[in-house]
């Protein structure tokens, strides 16, 4: 109760107790003997009243006054307190109860805006109406009482209890039964007791405290509410946070303007571009710029932040590839040039894709290789593509003595494979940033590039770096000079360049060490048969660093470690090239019919006529340009392939075939040397449905191997891919070669 409602209530009580003191004193009580020896109150229950009985309440005439009647529920008491009685109304409270109906009445007539109607909805429903008149029955039915205090029991929060005013002066009212007993000290209130007991019939009172409910095990609709609520809040929580936990960063990242989309490296913020239905970076820096000091030194990473940038990085334009000769001579490119594109369907962190690595180079002096990423595959395909530039001709390559003793240890050579492995290194801790997977990543190698890639897979510092490799028309030709040998055949450059230390050769402009680098050096894309006893040189050496042993010791290593289970040593190879991979434009123009004659004398004039094979290769061969070329193919990358998968690694091998049953996969018949990438890539001339069919045809083959790690045919052995794949019937010109000594010593190189 409220401090103004006690004062109020303290005011009315006197009143009370002045207007029944007079009254007390004009009435004649008779006094009996009995009533001087009792001491005590008793209070009993009597119809529903508690009966007091006060001795030695002597008035100033001497005269005791009578026992009264109080009626409890009149007297308004904390909810905890009162209950319902059984006992029959007395008039004036029946006059106070139809003041309060109609005050109730009143307040009904309000409207649905009184907080206190959106807790009527219960009591007035059709059953509940019936309920509640029997509960006002005039005949007291006790059972029909009961029946509805299930309703009785239902308590409303405070805050929509309203007190009015008539219903506060009908509480007052009814406190003018109470006797002078309540001007003593206590108020009387110790001799007022009030009766909390068990309810009939085995319900539940709400005036029980909780615990006292939980202890007796007697729960009622409101505990069982409460109890749901607090479960139902409790689950909600634990799913938003398993959701929360589950969903991590957003799927995919927001475009800027619709195309431009940004996310991180190591370096720094990189804004790529929405194209073609996919995300395009290009050159994205992965190592320092091999300038200056850094000229004929390996790769080094972005591992300070001055090598950095600050802002975002917009890599949405191509950036010049790295100083080169094409075919023709003509040199392009730039030196500053370690970048790296990147184009992938998704920019996300859930459900990364494999990563396919393109190196390509037509020799290891330069030449545009078709190896790049395409857009198309690389969204039907879901497959991440990056091409990484790397140093070539003698940015890449040139080993010579100042240059190995202007460092410790002393070594040189071999720069173009460090920037390959740095850009691996790359690869493996931004990769995830554009959608890609760093476990599983595929390098594909096309000619000098899969030559490269070859030797990478006899580093120990690359080994960790990638998941497999495809090797295009590869070379199997590989180092086996140790690092002074190589300086001392290099000395020549020396000489054309007139320097004596590595100061000079830093100072020199780009275009003077393109200058200075021997003709005989470049070599061509296609030699001619005539060409076979010439000297060859490596660019490649063992450095003692990068590479150290030769690649058929590391691969045999490689082969037994697989033996013994150590499958995380060896790294699945596929080698494949195609029939015609000898097939140049250059070539073709070098005769304007290539007739029978002119064929036979070009094979007699060249090394295989030396040795008196002209006859023995036309058995295999026929005399036209498609089997002049099939005849280098063979010398010169097939038949050495072939030896080295089969024989040396028992590794799975494909041929591009160019003509006869199963072929055909253009007018001409000629299966050129980018056949297979072109096809891989999409870049291939497919007008005709044969050619359709062999595209389809290798894409499943390299794409299965992407994806799962493994051929979807057999994991060795040789399989012919025209417009389906099937295994190779076998390659008998191949073992002639072998064994003649024509095979591999007259393999490319590069």
């Amino acid at each position: 109760m409220s401090t103004i409602v006690i004062n109020k209530i303290e005011n009315e009580v006197e009143k009370t107790l002045d207007k029944k003191q007079i009254e007390a004193e004009e009435k004649e009580v008779m006094l009996k003997t009995e009533a001087d020896n009792e001491d005590d109150v008793e209070l009993r229950r009597d119809g529903g009243f508690v009966k007091t009985a006060l001795s030695g309440d002597i008035t100033e005439q001497g005269r005791e006054v009578k026992p009264k009647f109080i009626p409890i529920g009149a007297i308004k008491m904390p909810g905890f307190f009162t209950r319902n009685s059984d006992r029959e109304k007395s008039k004036e409270e029946e006059a106070i109860e139809k003041d309060t109906e109609t005050e109730k009445c009143q307040d009904q007539r309000d409207g649905d805006s009184h907080p206190k109607n959106h807790f009527k909805l219960l009591q007035s429903w059709p059953f509940t109406s019936f309920l509640q008149n029997s509960h006002n029955d005039s005949e007291g039915n006790a059972e029909k009482s009961r029946s509805f205090a299930i309703f009785n029991s239902l308590k409303y929060p405070k805050m929509f209890n309203k007190q009015t005013r008539k219903n506060a002066e009908a509480t007052l009212a009814s406190m003018e039964t109470l006797e002078d007993k309540l001007d003593t000290t206590n108020d009387g209130m110790e001799n007022i007791k009030l009766d909390v007991a068990e309810p009939e019939d085995g319900k539940v009172s709400t005036k029980l405290p909780l615990k006292e409910r939980i202890r007796q095990k007697k729960i009622i609709i409101d505990d069982i509410v409460v109890c749901v609520v607090v479960l139902l809040v409790i689950l909600a929580v634990i799913i938003g946070v398993s959701i929360g936990a589950l969903a991590g960063p957003p799927s995919e990242r927001p475009l800027r303007l619709g195309k431009f989309i940004t996310t991180q490296t190591t370096c720094g913020l990189v804004e790529g571009l929405l194209d073609e239905g996919v995300y395009k970076f290009y050159g994205i820096p992965y190592a320092s710029p091999p300038i200056d000091e850094r000229r004929f030194s390996y790769a080094q990473p972005l591992n300070n932040l001055s090598l950095c940038w600050n802002d975002t990085l917009r890599a949405l334009e191509p950036t010049p590839r790295c100083m080169q000769f094409l075919e023709n001579r003509t040199i392009i490119g730039e030196e500053d040039c370690l970048t790296l594109d990147v184009v992938t369907p998704h920019v996300r962190y859930d459900s990364p894709l494999p990563v396919v690595v393109l190196i390509g180079a037509n020799t290891l002096a330069g030449g545009v290789s078709p190896a790049r990423p395409s857009a198309l595959y690389a969204r039907t395909k879901e497959v991440v593509f990056v091409r990484p530039n790397f140093r070539l001709g003698s940015f890449g390559f040139l080993a010579l003595d100042i240059i190995s003793k202007s460092r410790y240890p002393e070594t040189s050579g071999n720069y173009a494979l460090s920037d390959l492995v740095v850009a691996l290194q790359w690869i493996k801790y931004n990769i995830k940033h554009f959608g890609g997977d760093a476990e599983s990543v595929t390098l594909l190698g096309h000619r000098a590039g899969a030559t490269l890639t070859a030797a990478l897979t006899t580093s120990k510092k690359a080994q960790k770096l990638f998941s497999r490799v495809w090797l295009s028309s590869a070379s199997v030709i590989f180092p086996g000079e140790a690092l002074e040998l190589s300086e001392r055949n290099n000395e020549e450059f020396k000489q054309m360049s007139k320097c004596d230390d590595i100061d000079c050769l830093r100072n020199m402009s780009p275009l003077e060490i393109m200058s200075s680098t021997p003709v005989t050096w470049l070599g061509t894309s296609a030699e001619l048969l005539p060409l076979f006893g010439e000297d060859k040189r490596s660019w490649l050496v063992l450095d003692g660093d990068l590479l150290r042993t030769h690649a058929y010791e590391s691969w045999d290593a490689q082969r037994e470690a697989k033996k013994e289970g150590k499958e995380k040593v060896f790294k699945p190879m596929v080698f494949g090239t195609t029939q015609h991979s000898g097939h140049c434009e250059f070539l073709n123009m070098k005769n304007a019919d290539w007739t029978a004659e002119a064929l036979e004398d070009i094979v007699n004039e060249s090394y295989i006529g030396k040795k008196n094979l002209t006859a023995t290769v036309f058995k295999h061969f026929n005399k036209t340009y498609e089997g002049l070329v099939g005849l280098i193919s063979s010398i010169r990358t097939l038949c050495p392939l072939v030896s080295l998968a089969r024989m040396r690694l028992a590794a799975p091998m494909y041929v591009v075939l160019g003509s006869g049953p199963g072929g055909g996969i253009n007018g001409s018949g000629i299966a050129g040397v980018d056949s297979d990438v072109e096809a891989i890539l999409g870049t291939f001339d497919s007008e005709v449905p044969e050619q359709r069919r062999y595209m389809a045809a290798m894409q499943q083959l390299f794409y299965y191997y992407v994806w799962h790690g493994r051929l979807s045919g057999p994991e060795s052995g040789l399989i012919a891919v025209g417009q389906d794949l099937l295994p190779h019937l076998g390659l008998p010109v191949c073992d002639m070669l072998i064994q003649e000594d024509l095979v591999p010593r007259y393999a490319h190189i590069d």
